[in-house]
């Protein structure tokens, strides 16, 4: 009886033993892909932002200048500027900074730039923020999301450049207009020294 007691203690324990050891091998199993999907993680989101396909665009001297004193388009300039060198985890850690610059330029547009393109352009690049600042509040965030929207942020900021520059470029006809009215008044100065002239 004593030894059949001490043979089912034995093949207990010995149960007991390689129950342990394979939960110790799954933990360390599971830890192990943990380890791999955070490193792959990290990876991916230490890579650059791809602005490769958006072209850049400048400000002309004069949307500049009267860009000088909007705070707010200079604070979202510098953080947009700051996109070409960003990682993936940096679009991700300043996604909340972005939104809000942008929301303050929406609710901050002087007198020479309230127009209705310059204010649609506004609410493109709001919902572009808005929808960077979402995926990367997820969890976990979507690299390629990451990506893809902060090339459509800079190239909605492009696009809003473009709209402040054509406050100041005149169009064909204003430039025609103009021309006609120089060549007018050169014409009717001629008249005037002609009929001043004494007669012969």
């Amino acid at each position: 009886m004593m030894m059949k007691q001490n043979r089912i203690n034995l093949i207990a324990t010995f149960l007991l033993g390689v129950f342990l050891i394979s939960c110790g091998n799954s933990e360390e199993q599971s830890n192990s892909e943990s380890d791999t999907f955070q490193e792959k993680n990290a990876k991916t989101f230490s890579q650059k932002v791809d602005l490769s396909k958006v072209r850049e665009v400048k400000l002309l001297r004069e949307a500049n200048d009267a860009s000088v004193n909007w705070m707010a388009f200079t604070t979202a300039r510098n953080e947009i500027n700051r996109m070409p060198d960003f990682t993936l985890q940096e679009v991700v850690n300043n996604s909340n900074n972005i939104f809000r610059s942008i929301q303050e330029l929406q609710d901050s547009i002087p007198t020479d730039f309230q127009e209705v393109p310059i204010q649609a352009r506004l609410n493109v690049l709001l919902t572009k923020a808005y929808l960077l600042e979402g995926e990367a509040n997820k969890q976990p965030p979507s690299a390629k999301n990451i990506d893809s929207l902060s090339a459509e942020l800079y190239k909605e900021f492009g696009n809003l450049k473009i709209q402040l520059n054509e406050v100041f470029l005149k169009s064909v006809e204003d430039f025609e207009f103009e021309l006609d009215e120089r060549i007018r008044k050169q014409d009717s100065l001629a008249q005037l020294k002609k009929d001043s002239l004494p007669n012969n």
